[in-house]
This record gives C-alpha cells, sequence and structure tokens, in this order.
C-alpha cells in the first residue's frame, strides 16, 4: 500500500482547509455582524436614554415629557426598530429600552434608578451574570 508523496499529502491537507474555510467562514462573519449590530445598538439606545434622563431631569414641572426632542427621537428610533429587527437579543434590547423609555415619560420616573437601568443596558451581558433588568423580570 502507498501512501503518497509528501506534495500530495500537503496539496491534500490544503484542500481540506480550504473546504472549511469557505463552508464556515460566512457562518463566523455572520455570527460577528450580528455581535457588532447589537454593541452598536447597545451605544445608540443607550445614549439616547441618557439624553432623555438628562433632558426630563430639566424639565418643569408643567413641561409634557413626549414633547421634548430627545423623547420624539427615541421614539421614532423605537418605531422603526420594530419593523426591522430580526434577532432576538436585539428585539430584547428594543423592549427594555421601550420599558425605559415609557418610565422616562410616564409621571415622575425615578431618575437614580432609571439611569442605572440605562448603564446597566449599555453593557453587554455575560454568562452566569444577572443584569438589573432581568432580575427586575424574574
Amino acid at each position: 500500500m502507498e501512501l503518497g508523496s509528501l506534495p500530495e499529502w500537503f496539496t491534500a491537507f490544503a484542500e481540506v482547509t480550504a473546504v472549511c474555510v469557505a463552508l464556515f467562514l460566512p457562518q463566523y462573519s455572520a455570527y460577528r455582524d450580528r455581535k457588532a449590530s447589537l454593541a452598536r445598538m447597545r451605544r445608540v439606545v443607550g445614549g439616547m436614554l441618557d439624553a432623555l434622563a438628562t433632558d426630563r431631569a430639566h424639565c418643569e414641572a408643567g413641561c409634557d415629557p413626549r414633547q421634548l426632542q430627545s423623547a420624539q427621537d427615541l421614539e421614532l428610533y423605537l418605531r422603526v426598530s420594530f419593523f426591522v429587527l430580526s434577532d432576538a437579543q436585539e428585539i430584547a434590547l428594543r423592549g427594555d429600552a421601550e420599558r425605559l423609555y415609557r418610565q422616562l415619560v410616564g409621571p415622575d420616573p425615578d431618575l437614580a434608578v432609571v439611569r442605572r437601568e440605562i448603564a446597566d443596558l449599555r453593557q453587554p451581558q455575560q454568562a452566569g451574570r444577572q443584569s438589573v433588568l432581568q432580575q427586575g423580570r424574574a
């Protein structure tokens, strides 16, 4: 039984490696893109919620928080994202952002608690760690 020469083995190894890369590179790229998209969404939503919380803190007793520009911008973002998002993590993040939005435009929100939840919303979840948002749901 002849096993072949070293160049034949090298060629066979290169072909197997090329097939593996061709099969798994698109999946890995899609995973990396989803991860970057979620991180970007965390930054955008966190910044918009922060702006609304700051505007809400400066809102006087008679002002309507829904008429603030930051509230209108965030509401528009949430409406558009409802139709665009398909990833489960992004949909969950949108739900958390909508809940915080409702708290901020509601009567007398506890801004310290909401700001802590916004900060927690910006942090990526690690395995085994529950966020304040998840603990509140349980």
